[in-house]
């Protein structure tokens, strides 16, 4: 079990509130599972400053920290209703803060362990459980998982294998086994899968083929069929998808487009797909299924505004799909559809000075709640007071994240 020693310090966001901040720093004793089944200390790289390790073998890496696959944190819902967020410290291990009733207020930090070279990725079982991914030292995918629904302890980690560049996404088969997406060193995308769900053991990774030049984005169609998304080297939006739930995959098409960014995928209240990502132009665009499962895809349009990170997707408790991003001022920028399915707001902003692309979850009771890192380097939190409502000020869940 980790020991915490915390510290306490007074730091401001400018155009935040100023309020205490507490940093943990862990003495971690978890040992970890290595893929040979066998026990070992640490991961590969624990503890080691991402910054001072020469990644030239690992190509483009790198791009997992850049504006394309921008995000650096996950937050998803335990089987409870609990909200949990999963983080990489500084000292290259994953941390979680999790409400500790539904609704409510947060815990302290705790270290999951590790030594990850991605931001995690986190996805639910088919019976609640949650599970942790993220990338090694070694390019593996690594993973951790709740040992019951919403609680601990979390198992220790164990190896995934394969070959990758930036963190990997996370989707849920029709009959709820996980399925996990990576872009490979050939540029390809690449999959695993579990053989049962909510179980091991994994299938090998398998290719899918394709040149691509984003990590991928996946979400599962109204009629359970997972479909993947990712940017080609031409800047256009590609997609590939299962031809049957559960079942196999199709070649990749092209949806157009002139992007920067790696996509970001929301679903309409009528169960159609809409997809987002930057412009050349730094401006948000979107593209989305004309029916539910299917295409013909609209053409693209433009949102508007001036943006500097990848967006962050909600939807609120009435089925309007809210997007959230960062403005050049460093402040949350958010937009919502104003009917379900429907058309969209202007520009708002919700103050702060952020450091990182927004993440965005749902609490229990629908409301929607939005996360990003502070210029002192913790995570930073707002959210709506009443579901569909307005928002409450910043307020700070302390930490030190990378």
């Amino acid at each position: 079990m980790a020991r915490f020693q915390c510290l306490s310090a007074l730091a401001a966001l400018t155009g935040l509130l100023s309020l205490p901040l507490i940093g943990c720093i862990a003495d971690n004793e978890d040992r970890t599972v290595n893929d040979m089944g066998g026990i070992s200390d640490e991961m590969p790289g624990a503890g080691v400053d991402v910054d001072d390790v020469n990644r030239e073998e690992a190509g483009e890496a790198r791009q997992a920290f850049g504006l394309g696959d921008a995000k650096i944190f996950d937050v998803k819902q335990n089987a409870d209703g609990r909200l949990e967020l999963s983080a990489r410290g500084t000292d290259n291990a994953i941390w979680n803060i999790w409400q500790v009733v539904p609704n409510g207020g947060w815990s302290g930090w705790g270290s999951l362990g590790g030594g990850l070279i991605t931001p995690p990725t986190v996805a639910q079982n088919r019976d609640g459980r949650l599970e942790v991914f993220a990338n090694g030292w070694d390019n593996a995918v690594w993973h951790t998982w709740q040992a019951a629904p919403s609680s601990g302890p979390w198992s220790g980690w164990a190896s995934l294998g394969g070959g990758l560049i930036g963190p990997p996404a996370v989707g849920n088969n029709a009959d709820g086994r996980l399925e996990v997406f990576s872009r490979g060193m050939d540029n390809a995308i690449w999959h695993t899968w579990q053989t049962a769900p909510s179980s091991g053991p994994w299938s090998g990774w398998a290719s899918l083929g394709g040149g691509l030049n984003s990590s991928p984005a996946v979400a599962q169609n109204l009629d359970g069929r997972l479909e993947v998304f990712a940017l080609g080297w031409d800047n256009a939006l590609w997609h590939t998808w299962q031809t049957a739930p559960n079942s196999g995959w199709t070649g990749w098409a092209s949806l157009g487009g002139t992007l920067i960014s790696a996509p970001v995928i929301g679903r309409n209240a009528d169960g159609r797909l809409e997809v987002f990502a930057l412009g050349t132009d730094n401006a948000l665009w979107h593209i989305w299924q004309t029916h539910p499962s299917s295409g013909p895809w609209s053409s693209w349009a433009s949102l508007g505004g001036t943006v500097s990170t990848i967006p962050a997707v909600g939807s609120n408790a009435d089925g309007r799909i809210e997007v959230f991003v960062l403005g050049t001022n460093n402040a949350l920028w958010h937009i919502w559809q104003t009917v379900p399915n429907g058309g969209w707001s202007g520009w708002a902003t919700l103050g702060g000075t952020l450091t990182s692309a927004p993440a965005a979850a749902n609490n229990r009771d629908g409301r929607l709640e939005v996360f990003g890192r502070g210029t002192d380097n913790a995570v930073w939190h707002i959210w709506q007071t009443v579901p569909n409502g307005g928002w409450s000020g910043w307020a700070t869940l302390g930490g030190i994240v990378h």
